[in-house]
């Protein structure tokens, strides 16, 4: 499989490094220690994303390269269960993004192993672990190479908004899923919004590198307001976070012109992997490039929240009700298109949680 993607990703055209891309190029970070950042559980395969429940449940997905025999895991009194249960594992492929929503719903998306199969959304009842939602999309809503990497959930026009990364060879976008309708559409092709800046990532010092070529991430983090009214996104290999009104994305008949104008440029931002947005309108934003998770106030002014080298690859982010924000550090650097052993010679790895500026929104 390595072997391939080297093929694969020698083909891609030769970076072009952006000077002006990094957060530290555009702005000083003032950098304090928060001491109530803790450490959750120590894993021996890195975890992907992260989503908590209402009743303080909490769900995580195994990041999917190499064969973790848990796919979508739940985190209980300190042990790591298959959900809904083991045998259920064998039907997911490469599921990376999860998130319960305020219906109770655990909601997982599989990206379908960069196209290669066919990505898939499922939702479950996190009481019975029923099966109770379930959608493969086409080749033209998730063509080949496709990343669907995170989502969010709008229970009340009952809304997906998907990115769709696309590192290979880059065809990045916004997907909109209808639940009800079961209809997709794929959104803003070649806009700023999901595309990322040709920047090479540079973790601590160290090129983010496969088989000796640069790894560009576009659309990638995504945050629901609390209202559902405005949706966060941007590319990962960006400086910039956009937004734009959940009504206007889903107003299927707007031309591309006309979404594309509706569509800010909200704040300056880090390499983001995750984003999320407390009640008060702080957006928390991870740093995977300094191993920092840096916070975005109202007025857009940025502070770093913690900095530590072994902070490794701050990844996803969902508030719970017991108060704390908690976060997967996935190494992604490390992992992304290695071996099973390689991933497990890199181990551990760790859930964090800590107490965020102002009360988060559950699940998100």
């Amino acid at each position: 499989m390595l072997k391939k993607w080297a093929i694969v990703l020698a083909l891609v055209s030769a970076v072009v490094k952006c000077e002006t891309g990094n957060l530290e190029d555009r702005t000083t970070l003032p950098k304090y220690p928060n001491s109530s950042l803790e450490k959750v559980i120590q894993l021996d395969r890195p975890p992907g994303n992260i989503s908590a429940s209402t009743s303080g449940r909490i769900f995580f997905s195994f990041f999917p390269q190499g064969s973790p025999p848990i796919k979508v895991a739940e985190l209980k009194n300190g042990q790591v269960l298959p959900f809904p249960n083991q045998n259920f594992q064998k039907n997911f492929n490469t599921v990376l993004s999860v998130r319960v929503d305020d219906k109770n719903r655990l909601w997982t998306l599989d990206y379908g192993n960069l196209g290669l199969t066919r990505p898939k959304v499922y939702a479950f009842d996190i009481e019975t672990g029923a099966t109770i939602h379930e959608y493969e999309f086409p080749i033209s809503i998730a063509p080949k190479d496709s990343l669907f990497n995170d989502m969010q959930i709008d229970t009340v026009t009952e809304t997906i908004f998907i990115t769709d990364t696309s590192p290979l060879i880059p065809d990045p976008g916004l997907v909109v899923y209808d639940i009800t309708n079961k209809k997709a559409r794929r959104l803003l092709k070649d806009h700023a919004s999901v595309v990322g800046e040709r920047n090479e990532i540079v973790v601590n010092g160290a090129p983010f590198q496969v088989a000796g070529v640069s790894i560009i991430f576009n659309a990638d983090s995504i945050a629901l307001d609390q209202n559902k009214e405005w949706l966060y996104f941007a590319p990962f290999t960006s400086g910039e976070l956009y937004r734009a009104k959940t009504n206007v994305l889903r107003d299927s008949t707007l031309t591309a012109a006309q979404l594309a104008s509706q569509v800010e440029q909200y704040s300056l931002k880090s390499m983001s992997d995750g984003i999320s947005i407390d009640k008060s309108g702080n957006i928390y934003v991870t740093d995977a490039e300094h191993s920092a998770v840096n916070l975005i106030d109202p007025d857009k002014k940025i502070t770093t929240l913690f900095k530590d080298p072994s902070f490794r690859w701050p990844d996803g982010f969902s508030y719970a009700p017991d108060g704390y924000m908690y976060l997967t550090c996935s190494a992604l650097n490390e992992v992304f298109l290695q071996t099973d052993a390689t991933i497990l010679s890199k181990g551990p790895y760790y859930i964090y949680r800590f107490k965020p500026e102002a009360e988060g929104i559950i699940g998100r």
